[in-house]
């Protein structure tokens, strides 16, 4: 995991929400990303696409503290968080869902929710060994805040049943139910639709808009299937070999020619 590092270095308060700033990343002598610079604004629905291997997720690891860039720089709002750890990251307001689903299947849904509101609850070891009324008065908020969450995803009628039993669109749903319980300002879906048929991804996308404007938060997700990137997001990222070749609405990228020559390549 990444090292904390020793200063904070702060930008002025006309910040966005996040800014990755001639953010390069390096494995060995492997480019992963170079020089990527874009910013978001709070409140709003992004995308980031690209082919296979183009860096993706990658950003989505830098940005939660998975890995440390080589060289460049990660804000959030208004703050470096380059080298802090994912649990400090995840506290201060990011929140992220996995291309492989990360589920506790043992556990039920509303069990799997719970787990994350108790960062955000008072109380210690002692309290949750000897069930104090202390901390049976915060299980019950967090209960009914996990509830809620499963009641916007659709949910509430699973909320007994244990992850694993569940079909694989709605484990999708249960792991953003999830990242939701840590009251996220901003959320990281990475490929949220991936296995999905047509008829589940059209009631995700659908579900996706519903949250952000719900939440008010800002979104950014990383997703393949174009129609559903189209058609909720507000201002896209195109990456390629790493390196950020676009960004504009879609209408902007779908004409952008090199975006058609990364996705489709080109004659000789």
């Amino acid at each position: 995991m990444a090292q904390m590092t020793s200063t904070i270095t702060t930008t002025t308060s006309n910040q966005p929400l996040l800014k990755l700033d001639n953010m390069s990343l390096y494995f060995g002598g492997v480019r992963a990303n170079h020089q990527v610079t874009f910013s978001m604004g709070e409140g709003l629905l992004y995308g980031l696409i690209g082919p296979n291997g183009a860096g993706k997720s990658t950003i989505f690891n830098v940005i939660t503290g998975l890995y440390t860039p080589t060289s460049g720089d990660v804000f959030f709002q208004g703050e470096s968080i380059k080298g802090r750890p994912s649990y400090e990251l995840a506290k201060r307001g990011i929140g992220r869902t996995f291309q492989n689903i990360r589920l506790f299947k043992e556990l039920t849904v509303l069990e799997n929710v719970m787990t994350s509101f108790f960062h955000q609850t008072p109380g210690g070891y002692g309290s949750a060994l000897f069930r104090t009324d202390f901390y049976s008065a915060n299980e019950k908020i967090v209960r009914e805040k996990s509830l809620e969450l499963l009641e916007l995803m659709g949910l509430i009628d699973n909320a007994e049943e244990k992850a694993q039993s569940l079909p694989y669109g709605k484990q999708r749903k249960l792991e953003m139910a999830r990242a939701l319980g840590l009251n996220p300002t901003l959320l990281l879906l990475d490929e949220p639709a991936a296995g999905l048929n047509p008829s589940e991804t059209k009631e995700l996308t659908n579900l996706i808009a519903k949250i952000q404007k719900t939440k008010k938060i800002s979104v950014l997700l990383i997703e393949h299937d174009m129609k559903l990137v189209m058609e909720i997001c507000e201002k896209i990222f195109v990456l390629d070999y790493g390196t950020l070749i676009a960004e504009g609405g879609a209408a902007e990228i779908q004409s952008n020619p090199r975006v058609i020559e990364a996705y489709l390549g080109v004659e000789d």
